[in-house]
Parts: C-alpha cells; sequence; structure tokens
C-alpha cells in the first residue's frame, strides 16, 4: 500500500521558503522579509519575480496545500472549500465599505465604532466580518475591537486596481454569472453552446450582449461604470500576474534595427509602451478597437509616451479583429491574453486573418496560460513546461492554480477557455502555423508560431 510522502512535502516547502527568503534579503535597500503588520511598500512589491524565485513560490504555495489536503481528514477539508464563499462575501463588503481606506492614516487602529459610523454599517456586524478576514491575514485586530490595516489589507485601498479586481469578482457580473454556471451547463441548449453570448454571463445578466459590448453601457450606466472598473481591475490584475514579464522574457533586444511589432487587441497600448521605451530597435503598432485608439492616440501616448510619436515609432490603426485583417508584413504579431476570450472557432477566425498577412519571416506571440495536467506527461522536449519536483503535484497543484481559476474566468464570462500545449498545436496547425517555443514566463506563457513550411 502506497504511503503519502510527508517529510519530501515538507522539504519542498522549506527549501522553496528559503528561495524566497534570500530573494528579499538580497535586496540592498531593505533586505529583509516584511512582517505581515508593516503597511510600508517593499522595493520588490511591483517587481517582476524571477524565473527561479516564480517556480518557488508555487512550489510554496502547492506544496503547503497538498500537505494540509494530504494530513486533514478529506471532509474536513471540503467543508472549509464549500465555506470559501463566504470570504468572498466578507471581501465585497469591506471593498464597497471603503474600510482600508478609513484606516489608512491610523496606524494605531479604529475602534470598530468609528469604523462602523464612518463606513454606515451595523457595528457588531461589521466587527464579525473584520474578526473573519483578520483571522486569514487580511487586516489586524490590534487590540479587542479595535482594527488597523496590514500588508494585505493595503491592497484593498479604493486607490489600488486590485481592489477594481475584487469589485469585478466578488460583485456583478462575475460572482452573479459564476453562481449560474450550473444552471447553464445544465441547459441542453445553452450548455452545449461555445457562442459568446450564450455563457454564463448572459443567462445571468438576462442580456444578449457580449460582456465587452455590455461594458459599453450603451442605456445603461450600471453597464458603463462595470465596464470603467473592469479596466483598471486589468492594471492591477495584470502586476499581481506578472503579465508584464514578456517585456524582458523575450529576447527582444535580439530582433533588427526596425523590427516592427503589431499589438493586437491591446487596449491603450500599456504592453507596446513599455516595449517601445524599452526596445529602441522596435517599431510599433497598436490596433484595437476604435474607442481604444482613439483613447491611445489622443490621449494616453501623446502624455507618456510622446517620443514614440515624434520619431514615428508607432502607429495607431482600429481593427475589428474578428472581421478584419491586422496592418500586414509585420515581423511579429503579438495577442496578449487575447485569444483566451474566445472559442476555438473564433480563436481560428482570429489566427487565420493574422496568418493571411503575414510574411515568410513573421512570427505570432500568444501571451495566455497554458494549462497543464496534474498528472505527470513522461515528456522531456523543448516544448514541455517545467514540472515540479515529486510528491508535488507535477503542475503545481495550487501553485499554478490561478490558472485554472482564469479559465473558469473565462467561461463564465465570455465561453472562452485557457488552453493545453496540444490545444496550441492543433489551433496553430488548422491556419498554417507551426510551433516554434514555448517562452515561459514564470506564470503566464508565450507561444511562438511561425508560418508552416509547405512540404513539396
Amino acid at each position: 500500500m502506497e504511503q503519502a510522502n510527508i517529510s519530501s512535502l515538507v522539504s519542498l516547502i522549506a527549501g522553496a521558503a528559503g528561495k524566497i527568503e534570500t530573494y528579499y534579503t538580497a535586496n540592498p535597500a531593505k533586505p529583509y522579509v516584511p512582517p505581515l503588520s508593516d503597511t510600508e511598500p517593499h522595493p520588490l512589491d511591483n517587481e517582476i519575480y524571477p524565473l527561479d524565485v516564480r517556480q518557488a513560490v508555487q512550489t510554496l504555495e502547492g506544496a503547503c496545500a497538498q500537505l494540509c489536503a494530504t494530513l486533514v481528514r478529506p471532509n474536513y477539508t471540503i467543508l472549509n472549500r464549500h465555506l470559501n464563499i463566504y470570504q468572498t462575501a466578507y471581501l465585497s463588503v469591506v471593498l464597497r465599505a471603503q474600510v482600508a481606506d478609513v484606516l489608512l492614516d491610523e496606524p494605531a487602529g479604529l475602534h470598530i465604532s468609528e469604523i462602523s459610523k464612518r463606513c454606515k454599517i451595523e457595528e457588531k456586524k461589521l466587527a464579525r466580518i473584520l474578526r473573519t478576514l483578520c483571522s486569514q491575514h487580511i487586516f489586524r485586530e490590534v487590540s479587542k475591537d479595535t482594527f488597523a490595516n496590514n500588508r494585505l489589507s493595503m491592497l484593498l485601498l479604493s486607490s489600488d486596481p486590485l481592489s477594481s479586481m475584487g469589485w469585478h469578482i466578488s460583485d456583478e457580473p462575475t460572482n452573479k454569472s459564476a453562481v449560474h454556471l450550473a444552471d447553464t451547463l445544465l441547459d441542453p441548449e445553452w450548455g452545449f453552446s461555445d457562442a459568446t453570448e450564450r455563457s454564463p454571463f448572459n443567462y445571468a445578466l438576462g442580456t444578449p450582449d457580449p460582456m465587452f459590448r455590455y461594458f459599453e453601457g450603451n442605456d445603461n450606466p450600471k453597464a458603463a461604470e462595470q465596464g470603467a472598473r473592469f479596466g483598471k481591475a486589468m492594471i492591477g490584475w495584470n502586476a499581481a500576474c506578472d503579465s508584464s514579464a514578456i517585456v524582458t522574457g523575450y529576447p527582444w533586444d535580439k530582433l533588427g534595427q526596425g523590427t516592427t511589432v503589431n499589438d493586437i487587441g491591446g487596449g491603450v497600448g500599456h504592453i507596446s509602451m513599455q516595449l517601445c521605451k524599452r526596445y529602441k530597435n522596435l517599431n510599433l503598432k497598436l490596433q484595437d478597437l476604435p474607442e481604444r485608439i482613439e483613447q491611445a492616440e489622443k490621449d494616453i501616448w501623446p502624455k507618456d509616451c510622446p517620443e514614440a510619436i515624434a520619431d514615428g515609432r508607432i502607429q495607431f490603426k482600429p481593427i475589428d479583429i474578428f472581421a478584419e485583417k491586422p496592418i500586414a508584413h509585420c515581423d511579429i504579431y503579438l495577442l496578449k491574453n487575447v485569444i483566451h476570450l474566445m472559442s476555438d472557432e473564433v480563436a481560428i477566425k482570429v489566427l487565420s486573418n493574422v496568418r493571411s498577412v503575414m510574411s515568410p519571416t513573421s512570427r505570432v506571440l500568444v501571451q495566455d496560460y497554458i494549462i497543464q495536467s496534474p498528472t505527470q506527461s513522461g515528456s522531456d522536449d523543448e516544448f514541455t513546461l517545467k514540472q515540479a519536483d515529486p510528491p508535488l503535484l507535477p503542475n503545481y497543484g495550487v501553485g499554478r492554480i490561478r490558472q485554472f481559476y482564469t479559465d473558469a474566468i473565462m467561461m463564465v464570462l465570455l465561453n472562452g477557455r485557457e488552453r493545453t500545449f496540444d490545444d496550441f498545436i492543433q489551433i496553430g496547425k488548422s491556419v498554417g502555423l507551426d510551433l516554434v517555443k514555448i517562452w515561459d514566463m514564470g506564470e503566464s506563457s508565450v507561444v511562438e508560431f511561425a508560418p508552416a513550411v509547405l512540404e513539396k
């Protein structure tokens, strides 16, 4: 009878924790791991983790969760999973009541009676909510009924983009749509449809519009407000998930002078701007919906990157990526967090439009999550992402759970999906693209495609 390997999991935890601690202590400005009570930012808080540190974080999270799941009675663990819904509900309360803002300039904390007065929530109920969150290391109860911010609750400030992501997840539309996931999947018509307008989002909100069109807010001020909040939320999401790792994780500096990079679906050009500022050898193109391009060309870039406009290193051109072809003969076509918004049918259509305008030497870079199986692949080829050391699940388990949660978000809101390695190969081949390389960015990955070589 096989037995659980507890000591190996403990060893993985100790090794990963040591690696992360060393990363902190090597910082010259603040060479220490800050305690949870510290509300001052640490220089590493907004740095992109090096790949080895990111893998240590994933090992730590995955091994801690696997150790608890192994040692603790199963019904105890499953019950706690069911109860997680209340953490989301409580976070929604403190976000909407702006509790972190109330405590911002109160390092010694405030009594619950004063917090209650400022937030306009009944005192005893609010105390119960805060005490629960304190027990999960969000906020601090410095003395009985006196609460203060801590290192985690500072990210709930209304000024922090991650708080907007918290609203997006804990409030409408995400939370309400997720509640209707089972209803949608069990519906004999909706459940078998991959149409964007047949998602749980549409089922829950009773709208025929896909989420992004809904967010335009035509005759719906609430939807417009949610759309504006979503734009800010994505800034927080990208920072937390190291989405900008592509800026340093791909060898842009090795490309020739004047290399053209077309950022398709790049919004107002957050990544394009970073590339433009960092790599003088690149010429950038930015293509998205007309309203985003207008905002980028008339507001964002003139203010934040005027030199690119003056030097002619950025071109703005609107596009409907579902119906139109992008600018032809670019060297690189970048689709960052775009393909996962789509079903396979739509993704193939979009990639086909890109393929039709590529030169023989062009490349397509798709940045998304690559879903890894919790089963050992047994493959050691160059395309395989690193697998965790046993007895940890090969895909790091909870250490990479965010890729599975993001897949759930895509399913719930858009009928989109995150994809496996095999999925990417299949959709690439269907439009005449061959896989060149998988670039591991620590959390997400970049799939590099080239035009398929035709057999003679």
